[in-house]
C-alpha cells in the first residue's frame, strides 16, 4: 500500500509539474530571458560600475552639496521669477490648447460624424464618407500630437521661435492639443444618447444638438479634466527649461551645469512647492464646482458679498491671464520680429519632407531597440524599487489595530508608524523629482549613455508605482485580510494570500501602463544625455536637419502607437484571466 502511494503521489506531482510548465510557457520564459539579455546589452548595464569607489564618490559630492540650500536674496529672486514664468507658462499653454481641442474634439467625436443615429440619419451623398474620413484624419492628428513627447515639441519650438518661454508656451499647446482633443471627442460620445435623438426628432442640426444637447452633458467631466491637464502642464512647463524654453527649469539646468547643487536644492524644493500648491487649488476649484457647492441659502447681504467676491475673481482671473501671455512671450514685439516668421517657415517647410534614405532608416534601428531596452529595464527596476517600497508603505500590512497579536506594544507600534512613513516619504521623493532631473544626477554617477537613462526611468517609476502598488493593495477588500489576521497570519502572510490574489490584476495593468508611459520618457532621455532616440533628435535639430527629424518624429509616433497596442493586449488578457 505505501509503494503504491507513492508511486500515486510521484505520478501526481509529475502530472502538476508537466501542467505548470507546458512547452509554450517554457517557450515564453525562454524567449523573455533572450529579450532582458538583448536589453541588457544595448544598454551597456555595467553593475560593477555602480560599486566602484569612484561611484561612490561621485555620489557623495552630489549630496553633500545639495546641503545647506542656497537661500541668498539674489537668488531667492532668480527662484521667484523661474516659478512665475512657469505658472505663466502653464497657463498660456492650457488656455491655447483648450480653444483649439474643443473644435478638433467636436469634428473628431464618432456619434456626430461616422457612427449611430445622428451620423445615420444624415443624406446618404458623397459629402458623407468624405467627413467621415476628415473626422478619422482628426483624430489620428490628435494621436500624433498626443504621442510626440512635450519635450520634444520644446525643443522644435525653441528653434523655431528661439529660446524663451513662447517656446514653453507653443509646445504645452500643441502637446496638450492631442489630449484634450481625445478627451473631449471621448466625453461627447458618451453621453446619454435619448436627449440628442429628441433633438433630432425636432429638425435641430448638428451644431444645436452638440451646444444643446452634448455640451451640457459633458461640461463636469470637461471641467475636471482641463483642471488636471493644468496641472499636466504646470509639471511639463517646469522641465521644458532644459531644452532652453525659459522656466524654472531652464535655472535648474543651469545650476546643474556649474555644479551649484546648493542652487539646485533650493530650486527642486520650490518645484515641489510649486506642484503642492497646484493639487491644493485645483481641488479646491472642482469642490467649489459640485453641482451641489452653492445650494446652502444665504442672506441677502451674504449673497451681495460673495457677488463681490465672484466679480473680484474674474477680474483677477481674467487679469493673470493677460499677464501670462504677457509672460510667455506673446508680445507684437517679438512676433513682429522678420527672424521669428521666418525661421518658423523655414523650419516648417523642412519638416514637410521626412528623409526615408535607406541609409538614414537603417541607422534608427539599433537606436530604436536602444530606447525600447532603456524602457524596459528602467520600468522592471521601478518595480522591483518600487514593490519593496510598497510592502512597508502600505497601512493594511504595517499599521495593523493595537489589538492584534504582536502589535501591542507601545515601542512597536511607534515603530511601524516610523518605518510607514519613511517609505512614503521615500516615495515622494523618487516621484516629486522628474526623470529629467534623475538623469542628470546619474550622468554625474555614472557618465553620459544608455545606463544613465535606464537609471533615471527606474528611480522615477519607483516612486510612481510604489504609491499605486500601495495604495492598491490598501483599497481591497477588507474581509479576507481580516479573517487572516484572526486565524494568526503574519504580514507575510497576509501580503501571499490576502492581498497580492486580490491586486495583482490592477497592479500587472498599472506596470503595463507606465512602461507606455516610459517609451516616451525613453525618447527624450538622449536630448540630456541619456541614450537613445532622443540624442538623435537633439543632433539633428543642432545641425539643422529638418527632413531627418521629421522621420525620428514618425518613428517616435510608431513606438508609442506599437506600446499602447501591446498594452491594451496585455491588459484585456489580464483582466480576461
Amino acid at each position: 500500500m505505501t509503494t503504491a502511494f507513492n508511486v500515486n503521489s510521484a505520478a501526481l506531482d509529475n502530472a502538476s509539474y508537466e501542467r505548470i510548465w507546458t512547452q509554450r510557457r517554457v517557450g515564453v520564459a525562454l524567449s523573455v530571458l533572450l529579450a532582458l539579455a538583448v536589453c541588457w546589452h544595448l544598454d551597456g548595464v555595467q553593475l560593477s560600475l555602480a560599486f566602484q569607489p569612484a561611484t561612490f564618490e561621485a555620489l557623495w559630492s552630489v549630496l553633500r552639496g545639495l546641503f545647506p540650500p542656497d537661500l541668498s536674496p539674489g537668488f531667492l529672486k532668480t527662484v521667484l521669477h523661474g516659478l512665475v514664468t512657469t505658472v505663466a507658462t502653464a497657463i498660456a499653454g492650457t488656455i491655447i490648447s483648450v480653444l483649439v481641442a474643443l473644435p478638433l474634439g467636436a469634428l473628431a467625436t464618432p456619434i456626430l460624424w461616422r457612427r449611430g443615429i445622428l451620423s445615420a440619419a444624415a443624406n446618404r451623398n458623397l459629402i458623407r464618407p468624405l467627413e467621415s474620413f476628415a473626422s478619422r484624419a482628426i483624430l489620428a492628428l490628435l494621436g500624433f500630437l498626443r504621442a510626440v513627447p512635450d519635450l520634444v515639441w520644446g525643443l522644435l519650438f525653441v528653434t523655431a521661435v528661439g529660446l524663451g518661454s513662447l517656446a514653453g508656451a507653443l509646445a504645452l499647446a500643441v502637446a496638450y492639443t492631442g489630449v484634450l482633443g481625445r478627451v473631449y471627442a471621448d466625453a461627447f460620445a458618451n453621453v446619454d444618447p435619448q436627449p440628442l435623438e429628441a433633438l433630432q426628432a425636432t429638425g435641430a442640426t448638428r451644431a444645436q444638438i452638440l451646444l444643446r444637447g452634448i455640451w451640457p452633458q459633458a461640461l463636469p467631466n470637461l471641467t475636471a479634466y482641463t483642471l488636471y491637464s493644468f496641472e499636466c502642464c504646470v509639471r511639463a512647463a517646469s522641465v521644458l527649461g532644459f531644452v532652453g524654453a525659459g522656466g524654472i527649469g531652464y535655472e535648474i539646468s543651469i545650476s546643474m551645469r556649474l555644479f551649484e547643487y546648493g542652487q539646485v536644492m533650493t530650486l527642486i524644493l520650490a518645484f515641489v512647492i510649486l506642484l503642492a500648491l497646484t493639487d491644493i487649488v485645483s481641488k479646491r476649484v472642482r469642490a467649489s464646482m459640485r453641482p451641489n457647492a452653492g445650494s446652502i441659502r444665504r442672506p441677502p447681504g451674504i449673497k451681495r458679498g460673495r457677488f463681490v467676491w465672484h466679480t473680484s475673481g474674474y477680474v483677477i482671473a481674467g487679469v493673470a491671464i493677460v499677464g501670462s501671455f504677457y509672460l510667455a512671450g506673446f508680445s507684437l514685439e517679438h512676433f513682429g520680429e522678420a527672424n521669428t516668421v521666418k525661421n518658423m517657415l523655414r523650419f516648417c517647410r523642412g519638416m514637410m519632407t521626412p528623409d526615408f534614405a535607406k541609409e538614414f532608416v537603417l541607422s534608427l534601428g539599433p537606436l530604436a531597440m536602444q530606447t525600447l531596452a532603456i524602457s524596459v529595464l528602467g520600468t522592471l527596476m521601478g518595480m522591483a524599487i518600487g514593490g519593496i517600497l510598497a510592502i512597508p508603505a502600505t497601512s493594511t500590512l504595517v499599521l495593523m489595530h493595537s489589538e492584534s497579536p504582536g502589535n501591542r506594544s507601545q515601542i512597536k507600534r511607534g515603530l511601524h508608524w516610523s518605518v510607514f512613513w519613511a517609505a512614503r516619504l521615500v516615495l515622494n521623493l523618487l516621484r516629486s523629482i522628474p526623470d529629467l532631473i534623475w538623469v542628470l544626477v546619474c550622468i554625474l554617477v555614472v557618465g553620459i549613455g544608455p545606463f544613465a537613462g535606464t537609471l533615471a526611468i527606474g528611480l522615477h517609476t519607483a516612486g510612481v508605482l510604489g504609491k499605486l502598488y500601495a495604495e492598491t493593495m490598501e483599497e481591497v477588500p477588507a474581509q479576507p485580510v481580516e479573517a487572516l489576521r484572526a486565524l494568526g497570519a503574519g504580514r507575510l502572510q497576509l501580503l501571499a494570500w490576502a492581498l497580492w490574489p486580490q491586486a495583482k490584476r490592477m497592479l500587472a495593468s498599472y506596470s503595463v501602463l507606465r512602461w507606455e508611459t516610459n517609451i516616451r520618457a525613453s525618447a527624450i532621455l538622449g536630448l540630456l544625455g541619456g541614450g537613445g532616440l532622443g540624442q538623435a533628435i537633439y543632433n539633428n535639430v543642432q545641425l539643422g536637419f529638418y527632413s531627418r527629424l521629421a522621420t525620428l518624429l514618425l518613428l517616435v509616433y510608431l513606438l508609442v502607437m506599437v506600446s499602447d497596442w501591446i498594452g491594451d493586449k496585455v491588459s484585456s488578457r489580464s483582466l480576461g484571466a
